[in-house]
Parts: C-alpha cells; structure tokens; sequence
C-alpha cells in the first residue's frame, strides 16, 4: 500500500467576487498528498481557499467607541465607511508597522424597531453594535473572528500624526482581510413558496407579458435583500421574465454618495443577473436627500447610477415599447428636492406625456409607472402632488379617445398596498420589498401585509401578469399579502366631481392663515397660490401701511423676523420693502418680495375665496388705512368677498360707519365676557377669537342664538381642528387647509351620507 505525504507548495491567486469593492484576491493554499490512497478515500483534504477583500478607507473619520458610528472631522483617523461581513476563522493582517488599529464589532442581531415602526437607522445598518470599542482597543495584532459578525475599522499612526488622503488611498495595503466568503442559497422556508408563486404565474400567464414589479427596497446592512434578489432569480429561473421594473427608492439615502451609490449598484447588478431588461423609476430616497443628508446625488449623477445612461441631457423619464402587444410603458420622475413642493410632476415633464402619446399614431395600450401617485390624498406624506391633477387630466383625455387605453397607474412610496378606482383607470400602489409592518403613516384604505423576519412574509413583490384582451392585469404576490386581479376596463372618471362635490358639503369652512403658511412663506403671493391650491375655501391675511402709504400685506409691525432686513414697516417706502427677501423659513422658494394689497387683490379677484383681510393697528395706528383697503376693495369687486377683522375695534366700527354693509369681525384673545352679546350690538358680522376661548360653556351656542359667525384662529393640531368641525363653527383659520380641510370633508361627508 502506497503512503503520499502532505507538503506545503504555495498560493494561487487572482479569482473574482461578487462585492462593491474594486479588487479581491483569492488565496488558496496548496498541498501535496501525505495519507495513503485508502485513508483519502475516507478523508476529505482541507484546503483552506481564502480571497482578500481591498478595505476602503476614508481620512478623518474614526468610530465612536459608543455606538460604532462614524464621528466626522478626526484629523489623526481614518476608517472604513462601509461595514464589512466576515465568518469565523477569516482574518485581519496589519501590513504596516506605522500604524495601530480598532475593529468594531456588530452581530447579526437586528434591532426590531427599524421594522415595526416609522425609523430609519442613520447608516442603513441592521446590526447591533458589540460595545467592544474601549481606548485601549488599537493594536498591532493579526484578528481572528470567532463568529459570524460586521466590523468596521479604524486606523491611527502609532506617532500620532496626522492621517492624509494619501493614507487612505493607500489603505488596502496597511491592511489585510481574508475571508472565504458567504456561500448565499435560497433559504428553506421560502423554496415553497417559490414554487407556488411560479405555478401561479404559469398558470395565468399563457402568451401575456409578465414583468417582475418591487418598489422601496431600501437596501441596508444586514437587511433581507439578499433573500429578495435569490427568490427573484429562482422564480425568474422558473418563468422567464419579460422585465424587471424597480418602482423606486433603491436604498435610504441617507448615507455618504460614495456608500449609497455602492449599495444602490448591489441591487441594480442582483437585478441584472437575470439577463431581462430592468427598468429604475427614480424614487425620492434615491437622490439621497433624506434627513438633510448634505451628499445629495444630482439628477445627472441618479440617471447615471440608476438608469445607466450618461447623457447629458437624458431627462429621467423614458417610455419602452412592446410591438407586439400595441403596448408602451411610461417610466415617469415624480420628485424634485430642489423645488418647493418637492412631490410630482414638472410641466416638461407632462408635456412629454402628452407627446409621447400623441406619437402613438395608431394608438395602443399605455401603461405608467410612478415612485409617487399623482394624488395627494393617496400620500400620507404629501399634502399637495405637483402638477399631479394636470398629469392625470394629460392621462385620461387620451384614455377616452376610442384607439387609446390607459391599464393603469403604478406607484410605490406609500408602502402599503392599494387601488384607487375613481379615474377612468386604476391607480394601484405595490407595499415595499423591505421588511416592515406597521400601519400608521398609510393613507385611508391602504392594506399593509404582515412581515416577519425568516418566514415567507419577510420577502414582498410582485409579479405583473397582463391580459389585455380580457382587461385583466394580474399581481402574483410573493410573499406577504395576496394576489390582486386589477379591472383595467374603461370607467367613467369621478375624482374631480367627487373632491369637488366633498368640498362643497365642507359645514365648517377653512381659511389659510397668512396662506398656506406651514408650508410657504407667510403673507406672500406662494403662500396664497398654494392655499388655493389646497382646496382653502378662504384667505387670511395682515395689512399695514409703508411710509409713502402702500398698503402691504405683512403680520409684524417689525420686519426682522420675516426678512432679511430691520426695523418697522412704516419706516419704509414700498421701493425699499421690495429690495428685501421676505422667505426666511423655506429656501427652495428663493427670494421672496412682499406683496400688496392690490397685488393680493387682482390675484384673488377671479376665484371664489373668501378673503379675512386683517387691519394691523392696534399697536400702531395707520391713518388712512381703512379708507385705502375699503377703496381697494371696491375697485376689484371683492366687497361681498372680504371679511375685516382687527383687534382694533375701533378701528372696525371706522369702517362700518365709512361703508355700512361691510362686513366685520371682531378679534380677541383673552377670556372676555358677553362677547356675542357685544358682536350684536355694535353690528359685527362675526368675532374672531383665539382657540382657547371656544372651551368657556355656551359659548358657541350663545353666538349661534345671536346669529354671529365664529371664525376660530390658531386652529393648527389635527385633534383641534376636529373638535371645532364637530362643534359647527363657521370657520377655522389655519396654517393647514390640507389637514384642515379633509377633516372638515371627512365629518360633514359621514353626516350626509
């Protein structure tokens, strides 16, 4: 019987790896043969094949030893932005004898609350810190792991210099990993699913398009993409499908550019991997604005990353066509954090809609997808959708012509499930691939699927089966939630009717204090436009007088909060109150100029809001202003519009006695008595208190009995605004007519059906 001998030979080198990082090296470590043939024979030789990982370095960071987050502008460290996985047994090498390093540790444990609530986990990573960092931690010495575990790493100079960029660029060859790498397979609760999805889909599908459809995949560390992209590609292996469409929000944005841009090409190449076209729709998330995050991507540089084009002037919205089926997709962009109401759609961008269909000479079937709907009441998160309303009027004139056929709309963002069918076709949202369940923060009516980390509620997507012929479109669910059957027939559009027809049964009305105020800058022409916008049924706003007597549209007598200049209004001529910017609260808005009243007038003139136009003299008593508001008034025609209200009395019983009909309210703010009673008297059409006045017992019954209007102000929190609307005040004056005005529609909407 032959005997062989085990030797050492060396190292090979030079396979490739899946990963993010620019160069990995595997190392396998050779031996010859020492056992006899029979002993191999019940014997497997270990070979021990390792590849190196290049570790990335950024200068002047380090770790927190708390929390093992990055801590900014550390001139003497410099760290590994991403976190890197490892197994037992693979290995850290100090290649350098200048330096001294730390390793933070993090498990596999995650933190349930990134999944069972609103939160997002400032570095997108789902592992739980090991509290192994301590001063002491820097050292020389080569690191075994011991478990499976992240790590992220810190270097220092052992002379205490500082760290340059040169070291971080030369940071692969300070230091080592080895590792021999994460086998990935498909877990075992999710293979029965995978058939039962697949035979779904083969069942339904016979000669039909099938798109594979996901939304909000928000990749992170340690997260349940990597299940997402196998069960993809194993249902994908099984059908065969026509596309792959991402509805957005790739990962948080809420990194570095460098890292979210690493982890958004993680899911792009999974994606990929399954050799069928991939259609990106770009999501807010993707611009990598989230919490203020100051590294945003540029338009430019998401199409590059997301859509793989670097055309300069390639907008980010495309349409693909399918001959075959008389079938064109419209990938649309529905964000835009450089403007002010940053959800929705840009008038180039509907009139590319309108010429993309027009070119559809013959006609056809259209279907859009979207990150974001194009209704604000389908958003918990959106209180008005740019050019949203003008998108859906480009989308259904078409539909309604006899050779055109919108399917439907498809949108993500909302995570959560829903059809929305009062358009002449469905809206339909798809829930996020992420692993998350709660339901607040949903729109009404949306269905939010029950997730659960290793079971077959972790993973969530679609797959979009379309049966033209039978106007049928067909979501196979993967799974949490159910599959859907969507009626895409023509139907009769009601949306427009049915916001109209709730607005009018609005019995409490709502007037946009200082205009849409929580949102725009206060007292100006946006803030007015946006109020009418969002549905206000009213206008409320100040005047003053300049010092070459203009009236202007301003609540403080000083001018300092509100713009960028200093001092009291009447100590400025307009010409020199328009040199000012009066937006210091909203800087996607620019420069804004303060307006006049005749300016706000010849604004409003042609709708039908009601207008409070507030005197501002009780600190300061302007002469003249109620003869020059009430001539302005005249001239526009707004007299049977305009209530005048001021906390100067009488100032209000001046101009009753200068025009008798005018209407009047007084304004007030403390716990006065009898103040119905006083209203009456002195010919008041309304009073105008301040919210904590509406608590004293009988009040609003004794003013209904008087037949005096209440228009109750500072009305703002959503638990107020319902308590005025079930007490029947006549109006609340808000800095919300969005929130304002669907309570009002919601509770006079249930009392008269």
């Amino acid at each position: 019987m032959s005997t062989y001998k085990l030797r050492f030979l060396g190292t090979l080198g030079g396979f490739g790896c899946h990963s993010f990082h620019e160069t990995q090296n595997y190392t396998m470590e050779v031996f010859e043969l020492t056992s006899s043939f029979d002993e191999l024979t019940e014997k497997r030789c270990e070979v021990n094949m390792k590849k190196q990982v290049k570790v990335e370095f950024k200068a002047g960071i380090r770790t927190a030893l708390a929390d093992g987050t990055l801590v900014q502008n550390s001139p003497k460290h410099m760290a590994t932005e991403h976190l890197y996985k490892a197994m037992a047994g693979d290995c850290i090498l100090l290649l350098s004898s200048e330096y001294l390093y730390a390793l933070a540790l993090f498990s596999t444990d995650r933190n349930m609350k990134y999944i069972y609530t609103y939160d997002y986990q400032i570095e997108s990573n789902w592992t739980t810190y090991m509290q192994n960092l301590t001063p002491d931690t820097y050292n020389d010495k080569e690191y075994i792991f011991g478990e499976e575990c992240y790590f992220r790493i810190c270097l220092k100079r052992k002379n205490g210099m500082d760290i340059t960029s040169s070291d971080a660029i030369r940071g692969g060859e300070i230091i080592r990993f080895e590792t021999a790498g994460e086998t990935r397979s498909i877990k075992e609760y999710f293979r029965q699913e995978v058939q039962k999805t697949a035979q779904g889909i083969l069942n339904c599908r016979k000669e039909s398009l099938a798109f594979c459809l996901l939304t909000d995949t928000h990749y992170t560390v340690n997260g349940t993409w990597e299940d997402t992209a196998l069960n993809i590609r194993e249902v994908h292996e099984k059908v065969r499908f026509d596309g792959i469409i991402h509805l957005g929000d790739v990962t948080d944005g809420i990194t570095s550019a460098k890292v979210t841009s690493d982890y958004a090409k993680i899911v792009l190449k999974d994606l990929q991997a399954c050799n069928v076209p991939v259609y990106m729709v770009l999501g807010n998330h993707d611009s990598n604005y989230f919490h203020n995050n100051p590294e945003r991507l540029t338009l430019k540089e998401q199409i590059k990353l997301y859509q793989e084009t670097e055309h300069e002037r390639q907008p980010p919205y495309y349409y693909v066509d399918y001959p075959n089926y008389h079938l064109r997709c419209i990938f649309l962009h529905s964000f835009d954090c450089d403007v002010p109401v940053r959800y929705g759609f840009s008038d180039e961008e509907i009139q590319w809609v309108k010429e993309t269909l027009e070119n559809m000479q013959n006609g056809g079937n259209i279907l859009v997808f979207s990150h974001e709907p194009p209704l604000a009441e389908l958003d918990y998160w959106s209180y008005l959708i740019r050019g949203g309303e003008k998108l859906l009027d480009t989308l259904e004139e078409y539909n309604s012509k006899e050779n055109f056929h919108v399917l439907g709309f498809f949108y993500g963002h909302i995570h959560a499930d829903f059809v929305y069918g009062n358009c002449s076709f469905p809206l339909v949202s798809v829930a996020c691939a992420k692993c998350e369940y709660f339901t607040d923060k949903k729109p009404e009516g949306a269905i939010v699927p029950k997730r659960q980390l290793n079971t077959v509620t972790q993973d969530l997507w679609d797959t979009l089966i379309l049966d033209i012929e039978n106007e049928k479109m067909h979501l196979t669910r993967f799974g949490a939630g159910d599959d859907r059957i969507i009626d895409c027939s023509k139907r009769q559009s009601v949306y427009k009717s049915l916001k109209e027809e709730k607005r009018r049964c609005r019995k409490t009305k709502i007037w946009a204090h200082r205009g849409a105020s929580a949102y725009a800058p206060e007292n100006t022409l946006p803030a007015f436009v946006l109020a009418v916008e969002l549905g206000a049924d009213g206008l409320e706003f100040d005047v003053q007088l300049t010092k070459d007597g203009v009236p202007v549209v301003i609540h403080d007598e000083v001018i300092n909060r509100v713009s960028d200049g200093k001092g009291n209004v009447w100590n400025y001529t307009l010409e020199e109150l328009k040199k000012f910017n009066f937006n210091m609260q909203f800087p996607a808005y620019g420069r804004v100029v303060i307006p006049t009243l005749e300016e706000v007038f010849r604004f409003l003139q042609d709708t039908e809001l009601k207008v409070n136009v507030e005197l501002k003299n009780h600190i300061h008593f302007y002469e003249g202003l109620e003869e020059k508001v009430l001539e302005l008034a005249s001239r526009y025609k707004m007299e049977d519009k305009v209530v005048y209200s001021s906390f100067n009395h009488f100032s209000m019983m001046h101009l009753k006695h200068l025009k008798r009909d005018a209407k009047i309210a007084f304004l007030y703010g403390d716990g006065y008595i009898g103040m119905a009673e006083y209203a009456r008297i002195n010919g008041a059409y309304a009073l105008h208190p301040e919210i904590e006045n509406i608590k004293y017992t009988g009040f609003v019954d004794t003013c209904r009995s008087e037949n005096i209007r209440l228009h109750v102000w500072n009305v703002n929190e959503a638990t107020d605004i319902y308590r005025m609307v079930k007490m029947g005040v006549n109006a609340v004056i808000t800095n919300y007519p969005d929130r304002a005005g669907k309570i009002s529609e919601d509770f006079s909407w249930d009392g008269a059906k």
